[in-house]
């Protein structure tokens, strides 16, 4: 059962408040610290050179931080270690900052001497923010950060105001992230730990900022053997999102504890690893995956974590961001925009995109499950770190955590991409990229074309985004679509061959109208108050007024 299933929606007396969060120390850090609430020993273990293991004990931290281990002494930068908790087989930090050896290898203390140049960054509002997501395995053939960062002057020119990551946290390459993944630690085949500090200072010095992805539902997996160190994972069961198709046996994961007995630990763990990405790294925001983190304690863990944040931005004079995925938005977008093209003058695809406006296009508040309610009222108490409703072009969505194989497919034509680029960068929600629309890097005639399209929107999503308290308005005349808010319009001819728009079906009080931008412009002639339209070649319009 997961957080959004009907069944969770019975009124139920919540439980008590958790327990006040640690003290704030670094966490991780030189001094080896562990949430082990049930042991009645735990050891620092150092592996030897020679085989053999110096085992030093830790003691209780105090009553003040219940449950809470820590060595005596710190440790070198560098140094290897695990953890023994009742003088069973040493395993991994739970928080490891460096596994060099794999999930099931030693910890590494890693330090924080790295020379960042960003200094006069203090972030970017991404409230509205266009954003390209990029997978780092398969961004470039390298398939690392230090290649990805070679591009980031590429992706600064399409005019988006960041880049979001897919998550980076260290998993075992044979058996892919969803069997568990150290959150804390970055994977060593992408790079490791600097090679994301290289990629986030290189970012920042091209003025983008970043976006990582935070696979919270394989945080707790049964592989990784955190309940030798105490509750961190509940009895009911995450799988993929919902709405999805059951995934293969093994795809699911336990829920983190976030409202049971015991929840400050996880709690703490999930803050502490949140904190590392924001500090350490210099990340400026983080998506959340919301079904995995919805929780029935008075005190929301989103409510808690939005309010760190927001106490961290502050104090780091940056902003910072926290993002929310809405319910399948980008998901409806690209079927529409498929079954537009692939049905022209269809009066039932059209009614769809009626229906799909009031969510992507939203002048209200959209409608929500009962659990994305709950989440959102939680984070929004720290509602200057939020951003929800996220509009995700198809590879961005099959790249999440949460993703299924239910997601489309990307369209296969360049005229199918950009219909979808301009309804998806014109939209109301903020929109996330894909490489697959957007391809950075690619020197062919057809990526170029591609990418300056991006461009051009990108510089007219200000404009028209400016009236999202205006209402969306769909026409349809044969084969022309035109969707209309205040000033702006998108007009496509839906089928094979040319069509003829009559601009006089514009509101005449906005002032005279003329297209801005052209997919195909050699194909599109204004003539005597009328517009022809190349076929499936979108076309963006404004007023005179406001062109």
């Amino acid at each position: 059962m997961t957080a959004a299933d009907p069944g969770l929606e019975v009124p139920q007396e919540l439980g008590p408040p958790p327990p006040a969060p640690r003290a704030r120390d670094r966490w991780p850090g030189a001094r080896p610290l562990v949430w082990a609430p049930r042991a009645r020993t735990v050891e620092v273990v150092l592996p030897r050179a020679d085989g053999t293991q110096d085992r030093r004990p830790m003691r209780l931290v105090g009553a003040h931080e219940p449950g809470y281990w820590r060595a005596d002494q710190e440790l070198d930068d560098g140094t290897d270690y695990f953890f023994s908790v009742d003088h069973a087989a040493p395993v991994p930090d739970p928080c490891s900052p460096h596994l060099p050896g794999g999930l099931a290898g030693p910890s590494r203390v890693l330090g924080r001497d790295f020379g960042w140049t960003d200094h006069d960054w203090h972030g970017r509002d991404l409230s509205r923010a266009p954003l390209l997501h990029v997978d780092v395995a398969t961004f470039t053939p390298a398939g690392t950060l230090d290649a990805a960062a070679q591009l980031l002057d590429d992706v600064a020119a399409t005019g988006v105001a960041g880049v979001e990551l897919s998550p980076v946290s260290a998993f075992d390459p044979a058996r892919g992230p969803a069997a568990g993944v150290r959150l804390f630690a970055v994977h060593g085949p992408y790079g490791g730990p600097h090679a994301l500090q290289r990629f986030v200072d290189a970012a920042h010095g091209a003025g983008l900022a970043v976006v990582l992805d935070l696979p919270h539902r394989w945080a707790v997996a049964d592989e990784l053997g955190l309940h030798a160190f105490g509750p961190y994972a509940v009895g009911s069961r995450i799988g993929p999102r919902t709405g999805a198709r059951p995934g293969p046996a093994g795809t699911d994961s336990p829920r983190i504890n976030l409202d049971g007995a015991g929840s400050r630990g996880p709690r703490d763990f999930l803050v502490a690893d949140a904190e590392r990405w924001l500090c350490d790294f210099h990340v400026d925001g983080l998506l959340l995956d919301v079904e995995a983190l919805v929780d029935r304690s008075p005190v929301p863990f989103l409510t808690e974590l939005g309010e760190r944040v927001h106490a961290l931005s502050e104090r780091l004079g940056r902003r910072l961001t926290l993002l929310t995925d809405g319910p399948g938005r980008s998901d409806r977008l690209t079927t529409v925009v498929h079954g537009i093209l692939g049905a022209p003058g269809d009066a039932g695809r059209v009614e769809d995109l009626h229906r799909l406006a009031q969510l992507v296009f939203p002048a209200a508040p959209a409608w929500r499950p009962p659990s994305h309610r709950r989440a959102r009222r939680a984070a929004q108490r720290a509602a200057s770190v939020l951003v929800e409703d996220l509009t995700r072009l198809p590879a961005a969505a099959r790249a999440v955590p949460w993703s299924h194989d239910t997601v489309r497919p990307a369209p296969t034509t360049d005229d199918d991409r950009a219909c979808l680029l301009t309804f998806a960068l014109l939209a109301g929600t903020p929109p996330v990229l894909d490489t697959e629309h957007v391809p950075v890097g690619l020197d062919d005639p057809a990526s170029r074309r591609l990418v300056a399209w991006t461009g051009a929107l990108v510089d007219l999503r200000p404009a028209v985004t400016a009236e999202l308290d205006v209402e969306v308005e769909i026409h349809t005349e044969g084969e022309v679509l035109l969707c209309r808010r205040g000033s702006a319009a998108i007009a496509l001819a839906t089928g094979a061959s040319p069509a003829v728009l009559d601009l006089g079906a514009l509101p005449s009080h906005l002032g005279p109208w003329r297209p801005v931008a052209a997919w195909d412009p050699d194909g599109v002639r204004h003539e005597d108050g009328r517009l022809t339209l190349p076929p499936r070649a979108p076309v963006v319009l404004q007023a005179s007024d406001r062109a």
